[in-house]
């Protein structure tokens, strides 16, 4: 499916994610329906979509008239059977309730022509979860998007056809999109699996006294060159979307320690969504904008390169990254490859752990403690232990996760090349 050949992309959920995967589509020359089941959302669409445009100008990521052509092309509808008339790919973005998914996807099977493709944008819920929904799950797969980047997680379905697969890294790639194609299902897929346990981090050093929210993000800017911390992160995902993520996670009471953590975070940032500090959109969130802390010259004057705070975002980051290559969900490039797709970081966490060297970010991972899981233990040191092993210590040694000088992440076309 090409921009400009009949046929339309659906939108199931008016949401921010289903009106910014519609912006999307409509910059790159696709139609776009939104459907949504509340008349009341599906009103403040035009309103979204404009806000979004205008942030995309005013980051010189489009320019106006793109936009204004764009907006043309998304309409709006109230009837399902509408909406879906003539969609050739429908993307859906409704919120995380599985049964609710698991019904909708039923209808959509028995509703769309055999060459429709039905993707979910859920990151939270597992593709096997939903998929036996369906009588047709050659057509069916995870297309998820990130907000505010280009990275595009596609991820297969047990019966999953290598046809649909290949359509929706085409789509991707009309998008202007990066597309990771994930070996096997993952919670978190790629991304996110490691920016969560980051952000919870954060949260857990300013709310067991370790370090200051300033310090916090201090410590990241520093390691990653990022220009924002994880607290400014949140305040651009917005606090009430890390408040709605958290609170929905299911309780583990066969795991108190996470448990303990889920009611730390969410007692930290229930009187900050509650007092309408919902971040960058709201004017105030952690930071206050649109002059934020980090962003004045002489924030990160004085603080050292290493710190606590480092240790422990940095750990958190490395061992998730380590955890999804020893699980087979990627490889360390392509995992590389989709977080510098996602935040615009020269460095992903592979590099990282050959700037430390692999045997200090053992000692690193013995220090923090597991922070991947006590379970996973075996499987983050293992990742490490096999380079070693292959006489692969880091860049000081010469060779690590990339071979120096010259490591291919610093490569012109890095993000866009291999198997991403």
């Amino acid at each position: 499916m090409r921009p400009g050949d009949p046929g339309h992309v659906c939108f199931i959920g008016a949401g921010t994610m289903g009106c910014y995967n519609a912006l999307l589509a409509s910059l790159a020359g696709y139609d776009a329906v939104i459907y949504d089941i509340s008349r009341e959302t599906l009103f403040g669409v035009p309103q979204t979509i404009s806000a979004m445009g205008a942030q995309m100008v005013a980051a010189g990521l489009q320019d106006v008239d793109a936009v204004e052509g764009a907006k043309s092309r998304i309409a709006t509808q109230h009837d399902l059977t509408a909406a879906l008339y003539g969609a050739k790919l429908v993307s859906e973005s409704i919120f995380e309730n599985l049964e609710i998914k698991r019904e909708l996807f039923a209808d959509l099977d028995a509703r769309c022509p055999s060459d429709v493709m039905l993707t979910t944008n859920s990151s939270s819920l597992m593709v096997s979860d939903i998929e036996d929904a369906l009588v047709d799950g050659s057509r069916f797969a995870a297309l998820h998007s990130h907000l505010g980047a280009m990275l595009f997680d596609i991820v297969p379905g047990p019966r999953t056809a290598p046809e649909t697969t290949a359509a929706l890294k085409d789509y991707v790639s009309n998008l202007g999109g990066i597309s990771l194609v994930l070996n096997k299902e993952n919670k978190g897929y790629v991304f996110n699996a490691m920016i969560g346990p980051v952000l919870a981090t954060a949260m857990l050093q300013v709310i067991d006294g370790a370090a200051s929210m300033e310090d916090v993000d201090r410590a990241w800017m520093k390691r990653t060159g990022s220009p924002m911390g994880p607290f400014g992160m949140m305040d651009l995902f917005g606090t009430a979307l890390i408040y709605d993520s958290w609170k929905n996670r299911p309780a583990m009471p066969d795991q108190p320690l996470m448990d303990l953590m889920k009611r730390k975070v969410l007692s930290f940032l229930a009187p900050i969504v509650g007092s309408g500090r919902l971040g960058m959109k709201s004017g105030h969130g952690f930071y206050t904008y649109p002059d934020p802390a980090y962003s004045r010259p002489g924030f990160l004057d004085g603080y050292p390169e290493t710190s606590g705070a480092d240790y422990a975002l940095t750990s958190a980051w490395t061992q998730n990254a380590a955890l999804i290559a020893a699980n087979d969900v990627a490889e360390p490039h392509d995992i590389d490859r989709a977080w510098i797709a996602a935040t615009r970081q020269a460095k992903g966490p592979f590099a990282i752990l050959d700037d430390i060297g692999l045997e200090r970010a053992l000692t690193l991972f013995a220090v923090t403690g597991p922070l991947a899981g006590i379970e996973n233990i075996a499987k983050v040191s293992g990742c490490l232990l096999g380079k070693l092993g292959e006489g692969c210590p880091g860049a000081a040694g010469g060779k690590g996760f990339y071979d120096y000088p010259g490591p291919a992440y610093a490569e012109a076309g890095f993000v866009g090349g291999g198997a991403i």
